[in-house]
């Protein structure tokens, strides 16, 4: 048996929390990368945040040898907003283990990341994960699974991967059922997909190839197709898991490659790593990955903003999904608008910046970027894909019909499956929130971005006295407008603080006042003077002195800017400070 031969690159998929990271601790321990007991648990979840939330938010490769075989493992985030790292991971290896709880079933992300595999002609290994537990349902979860996938219930394996139950038959299905990598031998000429990077301050960019073609050494001059950047290999290796230098990656091989570079950026996820006189062109299905939403972040104090602007720079090194650029805000001071791939990616931007740190930030609510063409305006669609149990389809159908959704299909074979087109304004908001609570959290969801469609939109903006505010305005479709609008001047009104003078709180759009409101001045006592109340003979004298206060406050509103403290937009954006 060839070296080649012996090779299996498989990945894990699931929905969140369906036990990734926990199959493959078994893994570690079966083939004697780690020992049991002497590891923490998710060995492969480095990441801090990811543990505590039981969430993979980076996906993690590892070679394992068993049996003479060599095993290229690679565990993916179960999260959407990470999907392009799943596809990229996906068009690494020949085989999948499609990983479904026994306790919640089949679940939306669980068909999404199944429609990836299947569309690259993978090989699917089905596996019911966390058997042991009395709430599980393993004849209900088999059916579900054996009817989405087409394959017989003896099919489908049966795990604990918490108690290590059916691993070690999973594992050595995966050595009979997972094909023999593919690869090319077209003129000796490398060629490899890049599939991960980070930034190493000392070695540059580091990137996780999956070689396709020829070889990769230490020294070989290579070029990256993308980019057209050109450099040296300071060293090639395998990921077990720490980065373990060897002589060679071969075809069929999964590792990593030091490439001295300094910028993340020219690493790009998808692309090809490729020989210089290479004519092969570059591995299909790379794109450029762009933010979807849109938030600006401001710290909450000043003299911070060197520290935020340093933060977002390091974070910038090993994310090449994060786009910031500076912007100053009248009442917030100056922060930056910083494109997010989605609200968990930008949930967890937002806690290291803070955590790592050190910084007291506020967000915008996240925005998606419309584009503007001759004065229109197209807004993102997403293809959402929903999971709910029969008593619940009504319900959620007419959610997503009051969130502007289009319906595409609907399955109904052992639970409802929905795919609807939305539009992601629709989709970021409290969509999610409303979703769980129409279905008593037993919906799941999943979506993928679609195309820009044309619609009726405007800028709404929000006035105080008359002075457009640019923090609290944004860009609305028309029929939310005016639900939008009234909601913010409602908001407005109870966070502001009353002033010397009336403040009017207005919401315009498309050159219309759509919602009005006012917060009414402070009074002061005009009729004390020196501590004393004037008398009841002097009323003539009270008359000239309330109208000349009512004078004096209508120049100071004329002539005077309404004071927002910075408490306030706080309490706007971050509700419960």
């Amino acid at each position: 048996m060839t070296k080649a031969d012996s090779i299996r690159n498989f990945a894990i998929i699931a929905h969140v929390d369906h036990g990734k990271s926990t199959l493959a601790d078994r893994f570690l321990e079966l083939t004697g990368v780690v020992k049991p007991g002497r590891h923490e648990a998710q060995m492969l979840d480095r990441n801090p945040i990811s543990r505590e939330r039981g969430i993979t938010i980076k996906l993690a490769p590892v070679r394992m040898e068993y049996s003479g075989y060599i095993l290229n493992l690679i565990d993916t985030p179960g999260h959407v907003d990470f999907s392009y790292e799943v596809d990229r991971t996906l068009a690494c290896v020949e085989g999948v283990i499609l990983l479904v709880d026994a306790t919640q079933g089949v679940q939306a992300q669980t068909i999404s990341n199944a429609y990836k595999a299947l569309e690259k002609n993978l090989t699917i290994i089905p596996v019911i994960n966390k058997i042991d537990l009395p709430s599980s349902d393993v004849q209900k979860t088999r059916k579900q699974l054996a009817d989405f996938l087409g394959v017989r219930a003896e099919e489908i394996y049966e795990i604990s991967a918490k108690t290590g139950q059916g691993v070690q038959t999973l594992l050595e299905a995966v050595i009979q059922k997972v094909p023999i990598p593919h690869f090319e031998l077209a003129n000796n000429e490398f060629r490899a997909l890049i599939f991960d990077s980070y930034y190493d301050s000392h070695r540059g960019v580091i990137a996780f190839v999956r070689v396709v073609s020829g070889e990769l050494r230490k020294k070989t001059k290579a070029e990256l197709f993308a980019t057209k950047e050109r450099f040296e290999l300071l060293e090639v290796g395998y990921f077990i898991p720490d980065l373990v230098p060897t002589e060679v990656l071969g075809s069929g091989d999964i590792g990593y490659v030091v490439t001295n570079l300094k910028d993340i950026h020219q690493v790009r996820v998808g692309d090809t790593l490729m020989d210089l006189k290479g004519d092969e062109g570059a591995l299909p299905g790379y794109k450029k990955v762009k933010p979807i939403v849109f938030a600006s972040v401001f710290p909450t104090d000043t003299n911070e903003y060197l520290n935020l602007k340093k933060a977002l720079e390091k974070l910038y090194l090993n994310d090449s999904a994060l786009e910031f650029t500076g912007i100053h805000s009248k009442a917030l001071g100056a922060g930056f608008r910083v494109g997010f791939l989605g609200l968990l990616h930008a949930d967890v931007v937002r806690e290291r910046l803070e955590r790592e740190f050190n910084l007291n930030l506020v967000l915008t609510p996240p925005q998606v970027d419309y584009q503007i063409e001759n004065g229109n305006f197209h807004e993102p669609y997403s293809k959402v894909f929903i999971i709910t149990p029969q008593e619940y389809s009504g319900p959620v159908m007419q959610l997503c019909e009051h969130y502007r959704a289009k319906f595409v299909t609907m399955d109904n074979k052992n639970q409802i499956t929905l795919t609807y087109e939305m539009p992601l304004s629709e989709m970021i908001s409290d969509f999610f929130d409303q979703l769980k609570s129409v279905s008593s959290g037993y919906a799941s969801l999943d979506w993928e971005f679609l195309r820009y469609e044309k619609v009726k939109a405007d800028k709404l903006i929000i006035l105080l006295n008359g002075d457009a505010v640019e923090e609290f305005s944004e860009i609305v479709v028309e029929e939310r407008a005016y639900e939008k609008g009234e909601a913010l001047v409602k908001k407005l009104k109870e966070i502001i603080p009353r002033q010397q003078y009336e403040v009017k709180v207005q919401a315009q759009y498309k050159g219309k006042i759509i919602a009005s409101s006012r917060i009414a001045p402070f009074r002061k006592d005009v009729l004390i003077k020196s501590g004393k109340v004037l008398g009841s003979g002097d009323v003539g004298r009270k008359k000239k002195l309330l109208e000349r206060q009512k004078e004096g406050k209508k120049r100071m509103k004329m002539i005077g800017k309404v004071e927002i403290p910075k408490e306030s937009f706080i309490k706007l954006f971050r509700p419960g400070q």
